[in-house]
């Protein structure tokens, strides 16, 4: 579960902005359905929607936490040396160019909860720490610091981290985390780090404006039972269906012949060339890739919806909003199952307002949500800002300041009133701001007004 995420000099964030996901203790709404409870003291929320104008760092907050995921996976396998870190710091400070960038995440995994954080530079990892608290008190796992007039790094660690400690400092490079090295070096002795990983892993899931690959709900389509879920996902969420049909072909090649020869012999010669190319890369990939993996990339998956009418038609031929959710729905299905901390950029985009209802009351229902899983996704969609839907803290803003930089804040600066306050006419109205503002329309109005 996610308790807080903190982020600093990446894109148009400048200043450290937090986000967390903590309940309001003083807020007694919704408690039993929106809240999970973590400790004695305080509880933990199934769902937050984060508004704000276009440009105003929505999706950067969504994109930090990818980059940062993407850093604790791959930098120690996918990074060699000399690879520049995936970050671009805020472009319109004096010296924020020269400054490092940070991530800080506060998180909860097999009952332990872990604060990780890095600070960094596009050339090298300038600081790390890993602290845990099995029960209350902290314990210090490690801290790793660069040491720049020794050009060398530096190294703590907790009496409570055990492994081979030396081997893991050798073997990580400038530009990759002590954490996943220790880890991809499969020394059984890292597995007291391992939680942390798998959190990364196989616990964090997000997905930008663009969506999701159909590739997962295909391969729920091909078992009865999956399949069925989906089924019911689809029709749940008001789609007419009655059964998918899933279709399988096999290419010959996975770089099919261009066609036949022109009448223009400068075009054939061009045409042979090209054809040559694509038979060195197929020659190439059978060096590269075992012959297993390349029969299933000649295969094809086609998806076809029966609909009540005993019609059925292919995938995509289907709206855009029915292929988003069908892209959608097994990972909604999994996050669901399996406890996962989904975030997704523009909830909003190609679904009907009542189906974003029905996907976050999904989050927020304890029949569906068994596993304790977190929702945290941006939207423009204002229906569902109400105290019906989300508790007072389930709602927060991105806006951006006067030096072009990014600010997060939550609903609850604004103190909202229970029950009474309509949040949505509230926010519309500029009350908690956080909407665009159109110079040039305002300036405009004002000219016909003097008229």
């Amino acid at each position: 579960m996610l308790i807080e995420y903190k982020v600093s000099n990446f894109r148009s964030i400048y200043s450290e902005q937090s986000f967390n996901m903590m309940a309001i203790k003083s807020y007694k709404e919704k408690m039993d359905t929106n809240t999970i409870p973590y400790t004695d003291q305080i509880s933990l929320l199934k769902s937050t929607a984060i508004y704000g104008p276009n440009a105003s760092g929505k999706s950067t907050l969504l994109e930090s936490l990818d980059v940062f995921r993407d850093i604790v996976l791959y930098s120690s396998t996918k990074f060699d040396v000399n690879t520049n870190l995936p970050i671009t710091p805020f472009a319109f400070g004096l010296n924020s160019k020269e400054e490092p960038t940070s991530f800080e995440i506060t998180f909860v995994e097999d009952n332990i909860k872990y604060i990780l954080g890095l600070v960094l530079n596009e050339e090298r990892i300038l600081e790390e720490y890993l602290i845990a608290y099995p029960k209350t008190q902290p314990q210090n796992l490690y801290i790793r610091m660069y040491d720049e007039e020794n050009n060398e790094y530096k190294y703590q660690y907790g009496s409570n981290l055990k492994g081979q400690k030396k081997i893991w400092e050798k073997a990580t490079k400038k530009n990759s985390l002590f954490l996943s090295t220790a880890i991809n070096l499969q020394n059984d002795e890292a597995n007291q780090l391992l939680s942390v990983y798998n959190w990364f892993s196989k616990r964090l899931n997000s997905v930008s404006i663009h969506g999701w690959s159909d590739k997962l709900s295909k391969e729920y389509c091909n078992k009865e039972d999956t399949k069925n879920q989906i089924i019911n996902f689809l029709k749940l969420a008001g789609i007419d269906i009655e059964d998918i049909i899933v279709e399988t072909e096999k290419l010959d090649n996975l770089f099919s012949p261009l066609s036949s020869k022109s009448s223009n012999n400068e075009d054939d010669k061009k045409l042979t060339e090209i054809e040559d190319s694509m038979k060195q890369m197929e020659n190439l990939l059978h060096k590269l890739v075992s012959s297993e993996r390349l029969e299933e990339l000649k295969k094809i998956t086609k998806i076809k919806f029966v609909h009540s009418n005993g019609i059925s038609l292919s995938l995509s031929s289907q709206s855009d909003g029915t292929k988003k959710l069908f892209s959608f729905a097994s990972h909604w299905l999994e996050s669901l199952k399996n406890g996962k901390v989904l975030f997704i950029d523009e909830l909003n985009d190609n679904f009907h307002p009542a189906l974003v209802k029905l996907l976050v009351d999904m989050f927020n229902d304890n029949e569906f949500n068994k596993n304790n899983a977190q929702l945290i996704f941006t939207t423009h969609e204002t229906s569902i800002l109400n105290q019906d839907v989300l508790r007072r803290d389930q709602v927060w803003f991105c806006d951006r300041t006067d030096d072009l930089s990014t600010k997060v804040y939550p609903l609850s600066d604004f103190k909202p009133r229970k029950e009474f306050e309509n949040l949505e006419n509230s926010y519309l109205i500029g009350r908690y701001g956080a909407l665009p503002y159109f110079n040039k329309v305002m300036y405009k109005m004002n000219i016909i007004k003097a008229q």
